[in-house]
């Protein structure tokens, strides 16, 4: 899980970042002093959880919610401040929780337990099925892509495990080597953008400069519980790895080679 803190007052922000990873050690907890390099982060990466500050002098903590809900509309904002005067205004941005400063423990962990898009709920509506054929599912039915390239370029980076990925990379993977593809490549990112918008699951692709990965903590995916020795993914392999696709078969490789050394 990732929670951003956004606090203008770097002393109270150091505090608060405490507060929480006391409350969420596994979580990955990053804090902005600065709602416009805050929002400039939110605009690239996806983040789980917002605990955000309402009076910030360059910019409200009410305006920087709607601007987060328009490009990460299953963040959960957990408003903190020191007056209950906005918390109507916080329930029509239908924000996950409302914490009165100073920040306590109690509420946070409050707070976390009873997030409005509880993060392992909406990773469970969608499943990423690598054994055999490639296929992608929301709320068991499978997601269409506009390009079938689309759906291989999202293949490519499930394959990769996290890594980010250059253009030039998966231009080279998708099209071998052929020159004369950019343009194309443009449409399939759109594509890839616009499908995982239209089911409201925009957290799993993260962007940097020309590279772009998954997080593989935010997708439920048989390849990844077998590369963590879960029963669920060790018994649905049966010696097919995205089949349909010819890069795939070094990943395959790479997996028998392990079961032989296991059983040898």
């Amino acid at each position: 899980m990732r929670i951003v803190v956004v606090e203008d007052e770097p002393i109270i922000l150091r505090g608060e970042m405490d507060i929480v990873r006391r409350c969420a050690p596994d979580a990955d907890v990053m804090g902005f002093d600065s709602a416009e390099e805050a929002l400039a982060f939110l605009q690239e990466q996806p983040v789980d959880v917002v605990f955000l500050d309402i009076e910030m002098p360059e910019m409200s903590g009410v305006d920087l919610a709607r601007k987060i809900k328009v490009s990460q509309p299953h963040t959960n904002i957990i408003f903190a401040t020191a007056y209950d005067q906005f918390y109507q205004e916080a329930f029509r941005l239908r924000a996950s929780g409302y914490i009165l400063k100073p920040m306590r423990e109690a509420d946070v962990r409050t707070e976390l337990e009873e997030l409005r898009y509880p993060f392992t709920e909406v990773r469970r509506n969608f499943f990423v099925r690598t054994f055999g054929d490639f296929e992608v599912f929301y709320l068991g039915e499978p997601v269409m892509f506009r390009y079938q390239k689309t759906k291989e370029l999202f293949a490519y980076l499930i394959d990769r495990n996290g890594s980010m990925v250059s253009s030039q990379e998966l231009i080279s993977v998708l099209w071998e080597g052929k020159p004369g593809k950019e343009n194309y490549f443009k449409q399939l990112r759109k594509d890839l953008k616009d499908t995982f918008e239209a089911i409201g699951y925009t957290n799993i692709l993260v962007k940097k400069r020309g590279l772009v990965g998954v997080l593989p903590e935010r997708i439920s995916c048989d390849y990844y519980q077998w590369l963590q020795g879960k029963p669920e993914g060790i018994n649905a392999y049966q010696g097919e790895y995205m089949s349909q696709y010819s890069w795939a078969e070094v990943t395959r490789g790479g997996m028998e080679e392990k079961l032989r050394k296991m059983k040898s």
